[in-house]
């Protein structure tokens, strides 16, 4: 049995010196609607929280989780912001998240992350076009996609005839700080 142990240990113990914990530095989720004959929306949310991991040097391996408070989305309207705060139900459902399962690059150097976004009571397949860079102890994701907001049972807010687009387009920025661990 004793033996059994050593045999797994050293055939693990490459595995483990090639791990890499990553740890949120920073981050912002960004929202961009519009409504016919008015301003654009434009929401942002500072506090990106992430779990997140990492082989060594392989931006394919990344795996993990992101996940947001919906009320800490704010934009230029306040008096707006508590509309979408009503229509996003965030007493009921505070957080909004995506699941990371998949990385694959693409012809053109960039990335696509794929994997589940939770929002509202909804899961849905998730993908996004990123850049994604590994350098000096940084890995910095900047993605890009965009969502309907009926796949997520969301009803957009109307002023008489004139109603928020329906699509909503996304942007997130999150830089990691790296560190070998053995």
């Amino acid at each position: 049995m004793k033996i059994m142990k050593i045999i797994l240990l050293s055939l693990l113990m490459p595995f483990s010196i090639l791990a890499q914990n990553i740890t949120l530095k920073e981050g912002f989720v960004a929202a961009h609607t519009e409504m016919l004959m008015d301003s654009t929306i434009d929401p942002l949310n500072t506090l990106l929280n992430a779990n997140v991991s990492m082989n060594k040097n392989d931006i394919l391996s990344l795996k993990g989780k992101f996940w947001i408070q919906m009320n800490q989305f704010s934009s230029d309207n306040k008096d707006r912001d508590t509309q979408m705060h009503k229509a996003n139900k965030v007493k009921e459902f505070p957080l909004a998240s995506f699941t990371l399962m998949d990385v694959t690059k693409n012809k053109d150097s960039t990335y696509t992350l794929k994997g589940k976004l939770t929002f509202l009571d909804h899961t849905r397949p998730f993908q996004a076009k990123a850049e994604i860079t590994d350098k000096d102890g940084l890995v910095s994701i900047s993605a890009s996609s965009q969502i309907f907001a009926k796949d997520f049972g969301l009803e957009m807010p109307c002023l008489l005839f004139i109603c928020v687009n329906e699509k909503i387009d996304l942007y997130v920025k999150a830089v990691f700080t790296t560190e070998l661990t053995y």
